[in-house]
């Protein structure tokens, strides 16, 4: 059995890398989420060397992280596009009205109480203060793989909240 070092990842790394990509952007049509779901693809596979080396095939392992990330994504952008969907139809806040007109009967400042305080600061920066993820991340603290997290979190409640006050 052949022993994996760093300089084989490399080699995978330099050649697999750009078709990760390329996968993405096919699924995807974004570039850049490509390059950042293709690295951390990268990023597992070079934390799981020593086991992924030694697979029958180690591109195979790596393009199947790949598509799941990209999976994963599709995923968050259905949920997403959903929410933001209902929220949109509700009327927006104001200067004059910092919590939020109703949606339905319920104001906009209850819906996000159903929402931890680190979800409610990093949604609330997000969308009202129009922060990039990574100026979220600096004003709270906190690494932007959290900001991510906290964001997903944040989205799946709210999402899960308003199916349930629809059906209600």
């Amino acid at each position: 059995m052949k022993v994996a070092t760093d300089r084989d990842f490399d080699v995978l790394f330099r050649d697999l890398y750009p078709r990760l990509v390329a996968v993405g952007v096919g699924m995807l049509g974004d570039v850049e989420l490509s390059r950042d779901l293709a690295q951390e693809t990268m990023a597992r596979g070079h934390r799981n060397w020593t086991a992924v080396s030694a697979a029958d095939s180690p591109e195979a392992w790596l393009r199947r992280v790949m598509i799941n990330l990209v999976i994963d994504q599709l995923r968050r952008r259905r949920v997403e596009t959903r929410a933001l969907e209902q929220v949109a139809a509700a009327p927006a806040t104001s200067a004059d009205d910092p919590a939020g007109q109703h949606r339905g009967d319920v104001p906009m400042a209850e819906m996000l109480g159903v929402l931890s305080e680190r979800q409610r600061a990093v949604i609330s920066l997000f969308y009202v203060d129009d922060l990039p993820i990574a100026s979220i991340a600096n004003v709270l603290g906190i690494a932007p793989g959290t900001v991510k997290a906290l964001m997903w979190k944040a989205r799946r409640t709210l999402v899960r909240h308003l199916e349930k006050e629809d059906r209600e």
